[in-house]
């Protein structure tokens, strides 16, 4: 009878022994919520942290803890409702992200919590990982690819400038030139009218392209009259050189948004209605611009044949997706908004979401021309 006994400190000691070798918080919980061992990382972040740290030692009720904190902290709660939750086995698992004032400032940390399963009495496991860093270093890369966005904006600014007013000018001017050349010359040989006639549309043909170019790279439209214009003529200019057909739903007393959420919301109209034509094979297109629910959402409807490669779990797949469909997904991001994508056999929708302080109030709405 001896062996069984030394075996429970045995196996404590190695568990003490693992969880020790691990850099997140973890504590086990007992049937009723009491903390029944805590890790190394999780006794120096208590000691270096009082009286801060939650529920640092052994034997405190963990809920206890988190139903004092509730009052000053919603988040507490919802860890206190988690953790009854899994107590009670009305859940398996929790997670939570939050953040806490800590030695050296703010800190941002992971929550999960797990029941384990099997016979025996109830055990829950309870994890803390300092995200901290994590969430830093994504800030900086966000910042990165707002700046990047930005600069890649005013080089198309600046190109769409200079295709309008420098290059276009000098077709125009060259147009000029060989309409000229044409009425001095006079009477000329079949084969030399050929080739003037043929330089002309040629130039033509190159003016109308630069101007389209400029447009497409930074419409004008956009900083003078908004959004909603903008994208009417987009999509009308789009259905003529596509010839799918183009159904826009948008609304007439839409507000100006910031430059910011106007760019970002075209950049995505553009990558969206170009992902129909290279690949979706659908003969339609519904474009909805619209405030809902105090958010502004902007939906690209297909009938095509859908992108399920691009998807995971109902989400999209980084490892799978495509630039064009992540660069919108920040984009939006970027502006505190979000896209969903809904796809399959029948077609699918792309939603860009902007919730309300995305909006400009200073500025006029808009309203846009008739169709």
């Amino acid at each position: 009878m001896a062996e069984p006994q030394s075996a429970a400190p045995e196996s404590d000691l190695f568990l003490q022994r693992t969880i020790d070798a691990l850099l997140p918080h973890v504590a086990i919980l007992g049937e009723a919520g009491e903390i029944l061992m805590v890790n190394r990382a999780w006794r120096e972040f208590a000691r270096d942290n009082e009286p801060k740290a939650a529920a640092a030692g052994v034997g405190h009720k963990y809920l206890d803890v988190c139903q004092a904190a509730a009052g000053i902290d919603d988040q507490a709660w919802q860890i206190h409702e988690g953790i009854a939750a899994l107590l009670s086995g009305g859940r398996a698992e929790f997670s939570l992200e939050y953040g806490i004032d800590a030695i050296g400032g703010r800190r941002r940390f992971a929550l999960r919590a797990t029941r384990l399963a099997g016979a025996g009495p109830t055990r829950i496991v309870v994890s803390h990982e300092d995200v901290t860093q994590l969430e830093r270093a994504d800030h900086r890369l966000r910042h990165l690819m707002i700046q990047h966005h930005a600069q890649e904006d005013e080089t198309r600014r600046h190109l769409a400038r200079e295709l309008h007013d420098v290059t276009a000018q000098k077709l125009v001017a060259a147009s000029l030139l060989i309409a000229k050349v044409d009425r001095l010359i006079g009477d000329v040989d079949p084969a030399t009218r050929k080739g003037i006639t043929e330089a002309r549309t040629l130039m033509e043909e190159s003016l109308c392209e630069i101007r389209s170019l400029s447009y497409l790279f930074h419409p004008p439209l956009l900083e003078e009259l908004g959004l909603a214009a903008a994208m009417r003529a987009y999509i009308e200019g789009f259905g003529q050189r596509t010839a799918i057909a183009m159904q826009a739903e948008i609304a007439d007393d839409l507000p100006r948004l910031t430059r910011a959420a106007e760019m970002a919301l075209y950049r995505v109209l553009q990558e969206a209605l170009g992902n129909v034509y290279r690949h979706a094979r659908s003969p339609v297109v519904i474009l909805r611009f619209y405030r809902h629910d105090v958010k502004t959402r902007l939906e690209i409807e297909d009938r095509g044949i859908g992108i399920a490669g691009a998807m995971a779990d109902g989400r999209l797949d980084p490892a799978r997706a495509g630039v064009g469909l992540l660069a919108m997904k920040m984009r939006m991001e970027q502006i505190g908004g979000d896209l969903e994508i809904r796809t399959g056999a029948g077609g699918t929708r792309v939603c860009a979401i902007l919730p309300d302080r995305a909006w400009a109030g200073s500025l006029a709405p808009v309203s846009p021309a008739k169709e």
